[in-house]
Order: structure tokens, then C-alpha cells, then sequence
């Protein structure tokens, strides 16, 4: 499967009512990402992705 477009990103997003899975919190569209589980960007398969924000994504890679 091909990486993700930034239209199914909204989606997925819009789907999960907006929440990320690290704090159950409802943010704004624009500070939430996908993150693929096993780390493959082309394996799309929804149990393989969680919803972020920004700041829990960077964490995780540990990214600053």
C-alpha cells in the first residue's frame, strides 16, 4: 500500500472523533499525526496506525 495522502490522513483523524490514542484527548485536526505502529509508512492497515499529536509523535522517535 502506498503512503498515506494527506486526504486519508483527515480522515483516519475525523474518524477517531479527532482523540489521540496517547491522552484520549480531542485536539484540533492540525496538531494530531499518524503513527504505523511497526514503523512501515506503506502498511496502512488500521490496526497498524494510531493517532497522535505532534508532541506524543516526536516523543516517540524521540524526536525534539
Amino acid at each position: 500500500m502506498p503512503r498515506l495522502t494527506a486526504e486519508q490522513r483527515e480522515e483516519i483523524i475525523r474518524r477517531r472523533g479527532c482523540k489521540s490514542d496517547g491522552d484520549g484527548q480531542v485536539h484540533r485536526i492540525n496538531n494530531l499525526e499518524i503513527h504505523h505502529k511497526n514503523r512501515n509508512p506503506n502498511d496502512n492497515d488500521p490496526r497498524n496506525l494510531r493517532v497522535l499529536t505532534k508532541k506524543e509523535h516526536d516523543a516517540l522517535h524521540g524526536r525534539d
